[in-house]
């Protein structure tokens, strides 16, 4: 397909994917609990499936917008990030990752991070930013989500503005 040839639109519980992992001690800084980078590696692991899933091309990650760490995630613990499209550019598209720690003995689960990345899809030829399909938004859930991206959107492109 070329850049110029208009994609098929696709919902965002199409390319929505869940990666899970058990932490180990290996994993775990001075505290005793997982390193941050580890996480995020998992996060971006997901997101990228999520957007690949979506634009069906080599993708990159060009910005990590925020992330939050509401509570530490421990050795032992079972982490699962889920991923979901929250918003579709020309050849952008931002995911929505969600963490959720479970604690093996007790079941417990625990929202502890929640994360915003864009990536780029890129034309499998030569490399450049290619053109992915639009985002088809179905439940008020969607379009919410949507909303709150095109906010963030419009403040970084006024940051960006202020920056120079």
């Amino acid at each position: 397909m070329s850049d110029t040839e208009a994609p098929q639109g696709k919902t965002p519980r199409e390319s929505a994917s869940t990666l899970s992992e058990s932490m180990m001690p290996d994993q775990l800084n001075h505290h005793g609990n997982v390193f941050g980078g580890e996480i995020l590696a998992l996060v971006d692991k997901c997101g990228g499936v999520v957007a690949r899933r979506h634009a069906r091309t080599p993708v990159v990650t060009v910005m990590v917008d925020r992330v939050e760490f509401r509570e530490p995630i421990y050795a032992s613990d079972y982490v699962e990030a889920h991923g979901r499209l929250v918003y579709v550019g020309r050849t952008s598209m931002e995911v929505m990752v969600t963490v959720e720690a479970e604690q093996i003995e007790t079941g417990r689960r625990r929202i502890t991070n929640v994360c915003f990345l864009t990536y780029v899809s890129l034309d499998r030829l030569n490399g450049r930013p290619s053109v992915v399909p639009p985002l088809l938004l179905e439940t008020d859930d969607d379009r919410r989500l949507h909303a709150q991206a095109v906010r963030r959107r419009d403040r970084r492109a006024v940051e960006q503005e202020e920056d120079g």
